[in-house]
C-alpha cells in the first residue's frame, strides 16, 4: 500500500491544514483587532504571557468596593492578573505611546512570534499535503522539516525577546501603574526547542532516505 493512502496520513493532513488555518486565524485577528476594551479608550492593547510580576507593597486586605474595581478595570493602562508568571494586559492610550521605538520594536517581536508558527504549521501542511500524494522521501520534505524544526527552537528565543522589549517599553514609556514590579529570564530552552530539535532529527532521516533512494534510482 501506498503511504498517499493511508487513512492515518489522510487524517494528519487534514489536522495540519486545521491548526494552520486557526494559527492564521490568531495572527489576524492580533493584528485587526484593538487588543482593548472600548470602555478603557485605548488605541491599542496587547497581552503578554510569562511575566514574573512581584507587588511594589504589601497586599492590602482592607474591603475593596467590586464597582470600584471594576472601575480601575477599564481606566488603568497596565492590568495585571497574577499567578506564578502572570499575564499581563498592556494599554496603549496614544500614538506617541504606541509609536515610540521601544514600543515598535515590541510590537515586531509579538507579532514575529505569531508568524513563525504560521509559518511553521504552513510548512507541516505542506509537508503531510506532498505525504497524501505519495512524495515522501524528497529535497522539498527534507527542506520542509529541517526549516519547522528550526522555526519551533526559534520560539523561546522570540518569546524573550518580546517580553523583555514589553518590559522595557513600560518602564521607559512610564505605562506601569499596576502596583507590580516585571521581569522576565531570558529563555533560550522550552517545551519548543525540545519538539524543534525532534523534527530536525526527523528531517535529517528523510535526507538519508532520499540519499538511498536516489542511489538505488542511479542504479537502476
Amino acid at each position: 500500500m501506498k503511504i498517499g493512502n493511508s487513512r492515518i496520513i489522510k487524517i494528519l493532513d487534514r489536522i495540519s491544514g486545521a491548526v494552520f488555518l486557526f494559527a492564521l486565524l490568531v495572527l489576524l485577528v492580533n493584528i485587526f483587532s484593538s487588543g482593548a476594551p472600548a470602555l478603557s479608550n485605548s488605541i491599542r492593547g496587547y497581552k503578554v504571557n510569562d511575566i514574573r510580576v512581584k507587588p511594589l507593597e504589601k497586599p492590602d486586605t482592607t474591603y475593596q468596593d467590586p464597582n470600584q474595581t471594576l472601575n480601575q478595570w477599564f481606566k488603568k493602562t497596565t492590568i495585571v492578573q497574577p499567578h506564578q508568571d502572570a499575564l499581563v494586559h498592556l494599554r496603549f492610550k496614544t500614538y506617541k505611546e504606541l509609536l515610540s521605538p521601544t514600543a515598535l520594536l515590541f510590537q515586531l517581536a509579538y507579532y514575529s512570534y505569531y508568524m513563525i508558527i504560521v509559518l511553521a504549521a504552513f510548512l507541516l501542511k505542506m509537508f503531510f499535503g506532498n505525504l497524501s500524494r505519495n512524495e515522501v522521501f524528497t529535497q522539498s520534505n527534507t527542506r520542509k522539516l529541517f526549516i519547522t524544526g528550526s522555526l519551533f527552537m526559534l520560539i523561546p528565543l522570540i518569546k524573550s525577546i518580546q517580553n523583555t522589549l514589553f518590559i522595557k517599553t513600560v518602564s521607559s514609556l512610564n505605562m506601569n501603574d499596576s502596583g507590580y514590579a516585571f521581569s522576565y529570564p531570558f529563555r533560550l530552552v522550552s517545551y519548543e526547542t525540545i519538539f524543534g530539535a525532534m523534527i530536525i532529527v526527523f528531517s535529517l532521516v528523510f535526507k538519508a532516505g532520499t540519499d538511498v533512494q536516489r542511489e538505488n534510482e542511479s542504479f537502476i
